[in-house]
């Protein structure tokens, strides 16, 4: 059946998967019945755990697992989007750094891939070629080889960001407590490490948003379970920690890991998820000072949220469970951000990645 391809909106998972396994799955989001539909799976990639979608280009970034000489190491396979059918079609598979990585970004004018390494504690760069495809590996940067790493400590590069002027790139080191910062020459197509912003011993930095104002950024911490609300200076490219509030209601006990971040466009309620406590917790964004207040600790409906996502024009959540096996979509008060079960929830193995664009 052929599908419109006016506002077509398509949810793309990642999973930890095995090489003969679906990893990446696509989806129809039915807008006004709040409904996701299964259109097409790819198979093929060993733990496809996260994506990047290239709208304009029609281009999606998968990250893989390879094992080069009996060693971990990592490949990026690009597929080419059918948005009318919501199809896949493999176009190239490029050897990327020499460990497994955990995520992967694209700055807004396609020019360039960065992938972070958790187990390498390294982010590498790939330019983007006229085809949308990358090319090989050109410029890897260990963290290890640039600032000084305490005893005990081991560097855990887990995720890049992009400022809003894109002047810089941000990197959350989980092992050093750290987000480094980096400047690419797009040029002489080399990273170049700029400054570093310390946070609390032990708080496990993980993945970062900024607010639209492009003020304030936010840090989700994995390892204490905390938000940490962070100004940007775009004169100096450097992050100055203004607060840091807990992600978690002030009479859990139990064990619980941080994973996600997001913000809503009108920059007034900021989302976080706990592995654990299982659960999305919503604050409400103070505009004049960037400052939280939690609001609401929503259960995820299943095991272990890694990741979630708000669906474009922001009137619902999508959050994936991966020891639940499912996403589960949720609908987003317009009034205050709070969120509420929608009762539409999809199976889906081990998902850990949640992607959505619309064509």
């Amino acid at each position: 059946m052929t599908i419109s391809n006016s506002h077509q909106t398509l949810l793309f998972t990642g999973s930890y998967a095995e090489k003969d396994s679906p990893g990446i799955g696509v989806y129809q989001f039915h807008q006004e019945r709040g409904e996701l539909k299964l259109l097409d799976e790819a198979s093929g990639i060993k733990n496809p755990t996260f994506l990047n979608v290239d709208i304009s280009a029609r281009r999606l970034y998968a990250i893989g697992e390879i094992s080069v000489q009996g060693q971990k190491a990592a490949e990026i396979v690009t597929f080419a989007v059918d948005p009318e059918l919501g199809k896949l079609q493999e176009l190239s598979r490029v050897q990327s750094v020499g460990s497994s990585t955990c995520h992967i970004q694209r700055d807004a004018e396609s020019k360039f891939l960065i992938v972070s390494s958790y187990h390498g504690g390294l982010i590498g760069l790939h330019a983007i070629q006229d085809d949308g495809t990358p090319g090989p590996l050109l410029d890897e940067k260990r963290h290890a080889e640039l600032v000084q790493v305490a005893d005990g400590q081991q560097p855990r590069a887990h995720s890049a960001f992009y400022s809003p002027d894109e002047q810089y790139l941000f990197v959350q080191d989980l092992g050093l407590d750290k987000i480094m910062a980096y400047t690419v020459d797009a040029d002489a197509k080399k990273l170049s490490f700029h400054g570093e912003t310390q946070l609390a011993q032990g708080a496990g930095p993980r993945h970062l948003t900024f607010h639209p104002r492009g003020v304030y950024a936010y840090v989700i911490n994995e390892l204490d379970s905390t938000v940490t609300v962070l100004r940007y200076n775009r004169d100096q490219g450097s992050l100055e920690t203004v607060e840091t509030v807990s992600t978690l209601p002030p009479d859990y006990k139990g064990e619980s890991y941080c994973a996600e971040i997001a913000i809503s466009t009108d920059g007034k309620t900021l989302y976080g998820s706990n592995r654990g406590h299982d659960s999305i917790v919503v604050y409400r964004v103070d505009q004049n000072t960037g400052k939280l207040t939690p609001l609401q600790y929503m259960p995820t409906g299943g095991g272990h949220p890694r990741h979630f996502s708000l669906m474009p024009g922001g009137k619902f959540l999508v959050a994936a469970n991966r020891d639940g096996n499912n996403l589960v979509l949720f609908t987003v008060n317009p009034d205050d951000g709070l969120l509420a079960p929608s009762g539409h929830t999809v199976t889906r193995d081990k998902p850990v990645c949640v992607k959505p664009v619309v064509f």
